[in-house]
């Protein structure tokens, strides 16, 4: 029968939530990495376009070179909410002295245990939430300069 204390399962909950906000923040450098050669210059992509001189010929084009990042939205991704709910027996409640020192903390002993074939076993439900946001202030300046850069 393994028993936790409940501060190590909001600390394990915790970190977890951590994580996946790490994880989040990854994507976005991931991303970034999509628009920029290994040098730091923008990838991008050739397309013809008519002239703007009115009296040029329709048919003539121009050749420009757009960057890959102001033709392709960008996307963030950020956690919106994190619900955990679960079901535990409690034990003991006592009171932990951490470093010999300070007050005494109250712990409760969670039982997670009763076996693999136990009734009693402990389930836990864990909702995140992702929503999307707004791109990152730097990511909307470094594109408004290169749409800039086009024009």
């Amino acid at each position: 029968m393994a028993q936790q204390r409940f501060d190590q399962l909001l600390q394990a909950i915790h970190n977890a939530a951590l994580k996946a906000q790490e994880l989040t923040e990854e994507q976005h450098i991931h991303q970034l990495g999509k628009y920029f050669d290994e040098e730091g210059k923008p990838i991008t992509q050739e397309l013809q376009v008519p002239t703007l001189d009115p009296d040029d010929d329709p048919e003539d084009m121009v050749t420009l070179q757009v960057p890959l990042m102001s033709l392709l939205p960008p996307s963030a991704i950020k956690i919106k909410e994190l619900k955990v709910s679960f079901k535990a027996a409690l034990g003991k409640i006592k009171l932990n002295d951490e470093d010999g020192d300070g007050p005494k903390a109250p712990s409760i002993d969670l039982n997670t245990g009763g076996g693999l074939f136990s009734k009693s076993q402990s389930t836990a439900t864990i909702d995140i939430t992702f929503e999307s946001g707004d791109p990152a202030e730097s990511f909307l300046r470094i594109n408004d300069y290169l749409v800039k850069s086009v024009v």
